[in-house]
């Protein structure tokens, strides 16, 4: 894989392009372009993807899609904008594959949460802890009985790891604030927004 998006760098990976979001499903308006808008159970995008290759062998380790699976309970529940989702993907063939929805009261942070295909499948977290050694790791914990690491790049990112198939979801919470809360506050975050999405994420 080698170029999958560590979701604690999602805010300087250099992403660019705005998918329009959509209020609610519509029929599909690419299908004259071939443009797949639906995930691999036929749920509808909530917005127009420009990409071929948005679902790719760069991703495709898991049938997990957080664009389409994430409910707008659990996104109104950690006070998100459900009008403001948009595609983690800036470009074609990328390997992060999710959505992205920022804060009602703050519109500079965000929460996100993708899907990217491991280097090394079999060697599972732990491998691709070593691939991201720059990352800070802090301990492990367990969600629901799966295992689920954590690891920062900033005081204001963190994001919650785990495995689905041979694929890594990844949970991102970016908070850029004037009095912002502690690193502990932030990963916090990310873990529940996982917890919250767990039972969707296939092992």
């Amino acid at each position: 894989m080698g170029t999958i998006l560590v979701g604690i760098g999602l805010s300087a990976c250099g992403i660019t392009g705005s998918p329009v979001p959509t209020a609610s499903p519509v029929p599909d308006s690419s299908t004259a372009t071939g443009i797949r808008q639906t995930d691999d159970a036929g749920r509808r995008l909530p917005f127009d993807t420009e990409f071929p290759d948005r679902w790719s062998s760069n991703n495709d380790g898991t049938s997990y899609e957080p664009c389409t699976q994430v409910s707008e309970e659990v996104i109104r529940r950690f006070g998100l904008n459900v009008e403001s989702v948009s595609d983690v993907a800036g470009s074609n063939f990328q390997t992060a594959r999710g959505c992205q929805w920022s804060y009602l009261n703050n519109e500079l942070s965000f929460m996100s949460q993708f899907v990217g295909n491991l280097d090394q499948p079999q060697g599972g977290l732990s491998a691709h802890k070593e691939d991201y050694s720059s990352t800070t790791w802090h301990p492990d914990i367990e969600i629901k009985g799966r295992r689920v690491s954590i690891g920062s790049t900033a005081p204001s990112d963190c994001a919650a790891y785990v495995q689905s198939g041979k694929s890594v979801v990844i949970t991102n919470v970016v908070l850029i604030e004037q009095n912002p809360p502690t690193l502990d506050a932030v990963c916090a975050s990310a873990a529940d927004f996982l917890r919250a999405t767990i039972d969707e994420i296939p092992e």
